[in-house]
């Protein structure tokens, strides 16, 4: 592991291993690269199939540091962190792999920087009308994750127990920044090759990939949180970027 300092001093930790064109991974929300690349060998899969690979945990996530103030996700913060560590490794025409909060993440990317040469988007759930929440449904999400004893734990909850994370720091990044800061229409203005992956028992893949320019979608038996453990997923994305080679 080695950490890099961000726009605003928070220091973000990644791994940088293998030779080849290189690919950065973003996991999801309240997960890490270990939890979600390293556990499911999607990492390791890449590696050996020569491709450099740069896996970071997100600001409050893993092994990074764990801001607990709301406005440390404001304004793309993470999509920040990506174009911060893109710089910092002097990555150039990289792909990013990105799941669930990882692939909103790395369409901010996309709007906010050049480099990158196409995306693979896993866990993808696109809204059709409102992006954001309200302000009485962002506070019950941030108070359901902070109290010690709620009376139903919604899945954001559940999700941080069982990755054994910092609830503070989840609960800050959901008062924060939930949702992703683009929309529907900005879709469109993304050219660039793009992969969507996701479970059958999800958002349909086909469908996402057509609000995309150039995208293709598919669809693996698996639900959102199977998705990463199911055996063709690496083939899939090993496919796709041996495709654009």
């Amino acid at each position: 592991m080695e950490t890099f300092q961000s726009f605003d001093g928070v220091e973000l930790a990644y791994w940088d291993k293998g030779e080849g064109k290189p690919i950065l991974l973003l996991h999801g929300f309240t997960a890490s690269s270990e939890i979600n690349w390293e556990s499911s060998g999607i990492a390791e899969n890449l590696v050996k199939s020569g491709r450099r690979v740069v896996m970071m945990d997100a600001r409050g996530h893993g092994e990074s540091d764990k801001p607990h103030a709301s406005y440390s996700y404001w304004n793309r913060a993470m999509a920040q962190d990506v174009g911060g560590l893109a710089e910092y490794l002097m990555l150039y025409d990289y792909d990013i792999l990105g799941y669930s909060m990882g692939a909103k993440v790395a369409i901010e990317s996309a709007h906010m920087f050049g480099r990158i040469r196409s995306l693979v988007l896993a866990g993808l759930h696109l809204y059709d009308k409102d992006w954001t929440l309200s302000d009485k449904e962002r506070k019950r999400k941030v108070k359901n994750m902070l109290d010690d004893n709620p009376k139903e734990k919604d899945e954001y909850r559940l999700f941080a127990e069982k990755t054994g994370g910092d609830r503070k720091a989840f609960a800050a990044r959901l008062e924060g920044n939930i949702y992703p800061e683009f929309s529907l229409w900005d879709l469109q203005k993304i050219h660039l090759p793009v992969l969507i992956i996701n479970g059958k028992r999800e958002y349909d893949a086909q469908e996402a990939a057509t609000f995309f320019p150039n995208a293709r979608g598919v669809s693996l038996r698996a639900n959102h949180v199977t998705l990463l453990n199911n055996k063709n997923f690496s083939n899939e994305v090993i496919s796709f970027l041996d495709g654009l080679d």
